[in-house]
């Protein structure tokens, strides 16, 4: 079917309002064109997209679809075929009731973000859940991911959703799923919704009329408790007291306007931080993030506001999550000036520290994957760790952490990292969790700060130990219907490029005995590299540097070299 004809499907729908119609009649040709000449994908992370009416476009029709879509999924995978009409519903209700004095057979944990329109959605995708015999537990506030993650697991639910569209602008919204271990969808269960999807006979009439339950303060009370002991070191370097150490560091937190902000705050209160500032400027439940850009903590530009804070009141240390407050940000306040560490310069930092967490640090296993900067691997050799790479995506993560604990080896997990600012510290969750990891960075810049050093001290150090490697990534952006298109391009003439050279693997292809992806990597004689790959959830090509330099000078050198390199490939 036609975008044109997917339009007129839906402007001359009876489902839809007149508000919406109206939306509809004011498109331009190129954004009529965008918003249904596609419908919106649902990849390995969900859904995610600019909020407004058409198919490819996140509004609760789509929200509705991919919800129904789910319950299908999960509904074949216990062997209950799903009803449409209300009396053969109530039926299946009955008989649930039967055989499960709690409820239907199949429970689902539904969260979201401060985003506009997330809460909105959230109750759509309840409804829509508990329409189809689900039973549906629906957080009554914003909630972060990892406390969603937690939670999955914590109830026993047989998956999860967050509406989120993490750390992207205000326009933008998503519909994220987890399986039952609170892990994010396996690609071969995303296909399955993908699918069906596409196949829905009546995509603008999904039922919508299910009663859902709303979640309490146990599981957040729960989650708090799980994490509480995280990241405190069992050495006694300099009559270390890590309560006189917590109460010394001056922090300052910004939540960006997101779901963090009463979560990071209560388990840094609880973990004794008792000079902990909340940047208010900040602070609101606001989804049109007015003071910043993107609240992407990844981007120096959203910390500024808190940076400058910090500066002005003396503070050590600047913390950031993002909307969902699954990716934290951190930057150092040194001689009056703010020094933004990067995910990579984090995650080895958090490896040395946990190094000093722990009493035996030989099975202990750091999860990273194969974008992340050869620093936090060699740290992690350096103190006898395993070191796993995989996939980007820290499902991938999850997935090893599953089989861990499957064969009851959970207490050899250290960290899962991810370069763009995810760490998870424990086995709580199977997602990158910004409120745990607050906790371990604030103790950890604790520690250093009693041993007279910053964060930037002790990353230095760190350099003289591993060798210096800088680390970068660029995104190129191609929007809309032609987009797609030319990233298909750009990879292909990457491939052709990349098999002239020694050093080259094509993911795709399947390599280091990783299921095949789309991402391509060309490795140096010195162990320096680069990774080119699409995003997964934005119409974007990612591309990541790694250069090992004698000093960060000549490692810049040579990134600005290859980097205009490939900016000559994206034009």
């Amino acid at each position: 079917m036609s975008y044109t004809e997917k339009y007129e499907n839906w402007i001359n729908s009876p489902y839809l309002t007149d508000e919406e119609k109206a939306e509809l009649e004011s498109m331009g040709e190129k954004e009529r064109k965008d918003a249904f000449y596609r419908l919106c994908p649902f990849g390995t992370a969900g859904m995610r997209g600019v909020m407004g009416p058409g198919t490819n476009r996140i509004n609760r029709y789509t929200v509705r679809l991919a919800a129904r879509a789910m319950a299908l999924m999960l509904l074949k995978q216990k062997g209950i075929k799903i009803e449409d009409s209300e009396e053969k519903q109530g039926f299946f209700r009955r008989l649930f009731k039967k055989k499960q004095p709690d409820g239907p057979a199949v429970t689902v944990v539904i969260a979201y973000d401060t985003r506009n329109n997330s809460r909105e959605f959230a109750e759509e995708t309840a409804k829509v859940l508990a329409a189809s015999g689900i039973r549906a537990k629906l957080f009554r506030e914003c909630t972060p991911v990892p406390v969603l993650s937690f939670a999955v697991r914590y109830l026993k639910a047989d998956g999860g959703v967050v509406i989120t569209a993490s750390h992207n602008t205000s326009e933008y919204n998503g519909f994220k799923v987890y399986d039952e271990t609170g892990c994010q969808l396996r690609p071969e269960l995303a296909e399955i919704i993908s699918s069906n999807m596409e196949s829905a006979e009546e995509p603008l009439n999904v039922n919508a009329s299910g009663t859902y339950e709303e979640i309490g303060d146990e599981v957040s009370e729960a989650f708090m408790e799980a994490v509480s002991g995280l990241g405190i070191p069992e050495t006694e370097d300099s009559g270390f007291d890590l309560e006189e150490a917590a109460a010394e560091l001056k922090a300052i937190y910004t939540p960006l306007h997101g779901s963090g902000r009463n979560y990071v705050t209560e388990v840094l209160r609880k973990g004794g931080f008792k000079d902990l500032r909340l940047c208010s400027e900040q602070a609101d439940f606001n989804g049109d993030f007015p003071t910043v850009k993107k609240p992407n903590p990844e981007d120096a530009d959203a910390l500024k506001i808190a940076c400058d804070m910090a500066i002005e009141e003396g503070a050590d240390l600047v913390i950031g999550t993002d909307p969902d407050c699954d990716r934290i940000g951190v930057a150092v306040i040194s001689d009056g000036e703010s020094v933004h560490l990067s995910g990579n310069q984090v995650g080895a930092l958090l490896i040395d520290y946990l190094a000093k967490c722990t009493e035996n640090n030989v099975r202990k296993k750091v999860i990273t994957t194969i974008v992340t900067s050869e620093i936090g691997a060699m740290t992690g050799l350096l103190h006898g760790f395993d070191v796993i790479k995989t996939l980007t995506g820290f499902k991938y993560i999850g997935d090893i952490m599953n089989e861990m604990e499957s064969k009851g080896r959970s207490d050899e997990f250290l960290l899962g990292y991810e370069e763009s600012y995810g760490y998870l510290v424990g086995t709580h969750a199977r997602d990158k969790d910004g409120i745990s990891a607050a906790l371990v960075i604030c103790r950890m810049a604790a520690y250093y700060k009693k041993l007279g050093m910053k964060l930037t001290d002790a990353l230095n150090d760190l350099y003289s130990r591993v060798g210096f490697w800088l680390d970068k990534q660029e995104s190129f952006v191609f929007g809309g219907a032609e987009g797609d298109e030319k990233m298909r391009s750009i990879m292909a003439r990457l491939r052709v490029k990349g098999e002239e050279y020694e050093g080259f693997t094509d993911y795709k292809k399947g390599a280091d005995g990783l299921p095949p992806a789309n991402v391509l990597k060309f490795t140096m004689e010195d162990s320096s590299w680069i990774a080119v790959r699409p995003s997964g959830t934005e119409p974007k090509i990612k591309v990541y540097y790694c250069i090992r330099g004698i000093s960060e000078q000549e490692a810049e050198n040579r990134q600005k070299a290859i980097a205009e390199e490939i900016g000559k490939v994206m034009e």
